[in-house]
């Protein structure tokens, strides 16, 4: 069984590099696991343990999909985070095109539910994840940080391809392997 996700690949480009080690930089006080600018991504859908049998299936629609798809430009515009003001649990980048991204992912969740991959119960709110936070030394300040970067303006991210990635943990921590790379028109 192979743990398996659908996202969009950031690219780990000068500006990127930059923008999240200034990110890093503003949180130091706190204790958190970081992912690697070369791993930042967001996740279209998780799918969790797969067999090789469910994975062509997967591969073959997803395949016939994209195929109809267009490529698009994306914007991050802001710095959040998920958990409550005084626990903040995953610091993360948002997206200016909130709705084009949900349509995105409501099409392929209708597509994957002729296999019988069903919606989780969550919401899907798109965000490229930057930290898992394990503790702040201090909330109020954490939320004075977070407000340096109510605004992000970056270059538009050229969306051309969605790529199926395996994620792989090991004793040097998580790794993720191209698995298939879906073209966009």
């Amino acid at each position: 069984m192979r743990k398996l996700f659908l996202a969009i690949r950031i690219p780990n480009d000068p500006i990127t590099e930059t923008m999240v080690k200034e990110i890093q930089r503003n949180f130091k006080f706190m204790d958190a696991r970081w992912v690697e600018p070369q791993y930042l991504h967001m996740t279209l859908k998780f799918f969790g343990p797969l067999n090789e049998k469910r994975i062509k299936k997967i591969i073959e629609l997803l395949s016939t999909y994209f195929k109809t798809q267009v490529g698009f430009e994306m914007n991050i515009c802001k710095l959040a985070m998920f958990g409550s003001r005084g626990a903040p649990k995953v610091l993360w980048l948002g997206i200016q095109q909130e709705q084009e991204l949900k349509d995105l992912a409501t099409g392929i969740q209708s597509e994957l539910d002729k296999l019988g991959l069903y919606a989780d119960r969550q919401n899907f709110v798109p965000h490229i994840s930057m930290a898992r936070v394990e503790k702040t030394n201090s909330n109020s300040f954490f939320q004075k940080q977070l407000k340096k970067f109510k605004e992000i303006s970056l270059s538009p991210i050229n969306v051309n391809s969605i790529v199926l990635l395996e994620s792989i943990i090991s004793n040097k921590g998580v790794e993720y392997k191209l698995v298939e790379e879906f073209e966009l028109k």
